[in-house]
């Protein structure tokens, strides 16, 4: 197309001159002033020649072809892509793959012999001249979204928990009913029982004395208490056998030096009283804890109270209390022994007495088998608030037991396990004594609980619970 174009006026500028002589020969040569030569008034038919449809754009300045192709690429309207070369005498070709449309403008022809003035069409930009690229604007990408560093809230404080607990068995009668045979019997049990972890019993509480008020009835071995002025010695003897057993067998025992609920020989009726207590602290501490008995490394705690109601700080048993303690401690020092810590048992709902006491080393209240889990958690924390040391839950729900209190329906093997998972949640205690109702009242072998049906199925639960017990 572009040399098609340039013959066009390879044909016109001939004739165009042609014309142009005829004319002159016809009229005459121009006139002259004063040696110039004067322009002819008359003007020659304009030239034509074919033109683009319409100017080109101005081009930006390019560094390459490439980006001035794509300055001039199809816009909106879709124009189609042109590019510009510089033809032949200075004429300017479109290239177009588009049919052509032209049209025509005018230009003035020179007169032979007469001074022409030559416009070119703009210079394409040289590429090898140097170069300014100027890019297109660019579209900025979107700013990355903000960078937020989530810190994640610390995590809740895990429940509470203390230290897995040392478990005891309460055999509040043993040592007021039972024979050697039973007593042999009983810590064998105890002492076999075992977890699947390992987990077993620390060892077992009992009282010195009966507890139903027949504080004189014969023990299985035929003897009685007598008083607490003065205790029958072979009575005595027969609790220094169970201590041994428990000693030879690993388990430890605590103490019940004379239990204090409604019992005629206790110290609401006087027998036990400010006048004899002294003496009989010092009685029994002496017997069991001289050099000599091997048994005394058994003996973990010296409980006092036991089931002990209205019993509270400056009153006749608070004094009772210290007195005991008082012998107690003379006792151990005389004979070079020291270890077992004095504790207090109460009755339910009293678990705040004595708080202070400067006689007394921890506390064991009796949350009761009336008490649910949440009832004797919340006693547990009360007197946890006020600073007192808690050695442990010194009596909550029994296995078995069937009191109106519970509808007369008996407390379940997982009851019993809840209660202790409860006592140890609080991380307050150490310790926890649990009790199987037809055990801690049996005497002989072969009774329930005692020894024919081994260890019972809440027991075993408690024991099997991994976390909870820690062996002895």
């Amino acid at each position: 197309m572009r040399r098609a174009l340039w013959l066009v006026p390879a044909f016109v500028l001939p004739l165009l001159l042609l014309g142009a002589g005829s004319a002159y020969f016809t009229s005459g040569p121009p006139e002259q002033t004063g040696g110039v030569l004067l322009r002819s008034e008359t003007t020659p038919p304009a030239l034509t020649r074919p033109s683009p449809e319409a100017a080109l754009p101005d081009l930006p300045e390019a560094s390459t072809e490439l980006d001035l192709l794509n300055s001039l690429a199809p816009g909106p309207a879709g124009d189609p892509l042109t590019t510009t070369d510089e033809a032949p005498d200075g004429e300017t070709d479109t290239d177009d793959d588009s049919p052509a449309t032209t049209t025509s403008t005018s230009t003035t022809a020179p007169t032979p012999g007469a001074a022409t003035t030559t416009t070119s069409p703009p210079t394409p930009p040289t590429t090898n001249a140097p170069t300014t690229t100027t890019s297109p604007p660019a579209t900025a990408p979107p700013p990355p979204p903000p960078t937020t560093t989530t810190t994640a809230p610390p995590p809740p404080p895990p429940p509470q928990t203390g230290g897995t607990l040392r478990l005891w068995d309460t055999a509040w009668q043993i040592a007021a009913k039972a024979n050697d045979g039973a007593m042999q019997e009983y810590v064998d049990r105890l002492a076999n029982a075992s977890g699947t972890g390992g987990q077993n019993l620390t060892g077992f509480w009992f009282s010195v004395v009966n507890i139903n008020q027949d504080i004189n009835t014969g023990n299985g071995f035929g003897h009685t208490f007598g008083n607490f002025s003065n205790p029958n010695t072979d009575y005595l003897n027969d609790v220094e056998r169970l201590i041994g057993k428990a000693a030879a067998r690993g388990l430890k025992v605590g103490i019940v030096v004379a239990w204090d609920g409604p019992n005629q020989f206790s110290v609401e009726s006087g027998k036990l009283n400010a006048g004899n207590a002294y003496q009989y602290g010092n009685t029994i501490a002496s017997r069991w804890t001289r050099p000599d008995f091997s048994g005394r490394s058994a003996i973990d705690a010296w409980v006092m109270g036991g089931d002990t109601t209205d019993d509270c700080c400056g009153g006749e048993h608070g004094a009772i209390w210290a007195e005991v303690v008082r012998g107690i401690k003379d006792a151990q020092a005389a004979n070079g022994f020291s270890g077992p810590q004095i504790l207090f048992h109460t009755a339910p709902g009293q678990h705040l007495n004595y708080v202070g006491a400067p006689w007394l080393d921890a506390h064991a209240p009796q949350t009761g088998h009336c008490a649910d889990a949440n009832t004797a958690s919340n006693w547990m924390q009360e007197l946890a608030a006020t600073g007192a040391p808690i050695w442990g839950n010194g009596e909550m729900r029994y296995e078995g037991i069937t009191w109106a209190c519970n509808g007369n329906n008996p407390i379940s093997p997982e009851q019993v396990r809840d209660d202790v998972v409860a006592m140890k949640n609080l991380g307050v205690m150490g310790n926890f004594v649990y009790g199987f109702d037809p055990r801690w009242n049996a005497s002989t072998p072969g009774s329930t609980g005692m020894s024919a049906s081994g260890v019972s199925a809440g027991l075993q639960l408690i024991l099997d619970t991994p976390g909870l017990i820690r062996p002895r």
